[in-house]
């Protein structure tokens, strides 16, 4: 039996249950871009002035969220550029490179590649075969983060846009209680960043209310060019088995993940409050970067590596 669309009598291609909506390929497209549109309004991710940077790697997440900022910095007339890192994952990157390369060609957006081995000396196969190291995710997450700050300020970019979605965005959360790390939720957000400094670029989440399913399904109605899949160290990560809790509850009890994002928002300030030291901000005595301690997280954790 067809089903038709809430908005209209057209035939529905997607339900979300969260809503009880049944939506058409254009209204649910319509649905997401305004949703998208209306958290970067009221997070002011993107204002007059702006020079934005998105890191694109390939994937659902990124090139979608490259689309979507495309149109919206065009109708405010602030310049857009992506930014690639090729972290030396053999067989895996080089297909994402490649896509992320024809979707910047087709939107006329500017595109820097940004390596591992250039940057740290080291790439991420390289870790992996290291006999005593922490999870591969580990030095991946610090060393990336460190690698598009570094560019993005050098490039003068005044934000960084990471394609977070819903799910990323409430894995956070349970992954630092879970840990008992509530400094670091402090720090976490829509918008914004671990520090106010000048050699801190603000992160923006334009996508941190679309679940995960739904940004996948947008990709596929625009037909967009991507590449479907994970990282093959992926398994690895502590992520990755919040992951499959939070899928299996949100089967069970739709709206879960919305659940857990809008209860971390509502304390949100209050964890700000209590966990945000007024820390004086330094450079890294070893590569000059911003840093909590004399030596960054990323030169402490390529010493451990040699």
């Amino acid at each position: 039996m067809e089903v038709s669309c809430s908005k209209c009598n057209g035939s529905a291609a997607v339900y979300l249950p969260y809503g009880d909506e049944n939506l058409c390929k254009k209204h649910f497209a319509e649905s997401l871009e305004k949703r998208v549109r209306r958290t970067v309004r009221e997070f002011r991710m993107i204002e007059k002035g702006d020079s934005i940077g998105v890191a694109v790697s390939g994937g659902k997440d990124s090139v979608s969220m490259l689309y979507l900022l495309k149109d919206i910095c065009d109708s405010m007339r602030v310049p857009l550029v992506a930014l690639s890192v090729d972290e030396g994952i053999k067989g895996y990157r080089e297909g994402t490179l490649k896509i992320a390369a024809e979707n910047c060609r087709k939107l006329g957006v500017e595109h820097k590649i940004l390596s591992f081995k250039k940057e740290t000396g080291i790439t991420v196969d390289e870790i992996a075969k290291k006999d005593e190291r922490m999870r591969t995710c580990s030095y991946c997450g610090v060393f990336r983060r460190w690698i598009l700050n570094k560019a993005a300020r050098e490039m003068g970019l005044s934000k960084l846009a990471v394609g977070h979605n819903l799910d990323d965005a409430a894995q956070t959360v349970l992954m630092n209680f879970l840990r008992n790390e509530p400094f670091r939720l402090a720090r976490f957000g829509p918008s914004g960043g671990v520090i106010g400094h000048e050699l801190f670029v603000d992160r923006i989440k334009p996508l941190i209310r679309i679940p995960e399913r739904e940004v996948a399904v947008y990709s596929i109605i625009k037909k967009m060019n991507i590449r479907f899949g994970r990282c093959p160290y992926a398994h690895e990560a502590f992520r990755n088995e919040v992951r499959v809790f939070l899928n299996d509850t949100e089967e069970k009890f739709p709206g879960t993940k919305f659940r857990v994002f809008n209860s971390f928002m509502s304390v949100r300030d209050a964890l700000g409050g209590k966990f945000n030291t007024d820390e004086t901000p330094m450079r890294c005595k070893e590569c000059g970067e911003l840093s909590s301690k004399e030596v960054c997280m990323r030169c402490h954790m390529l010493k451990e590596l040699r």
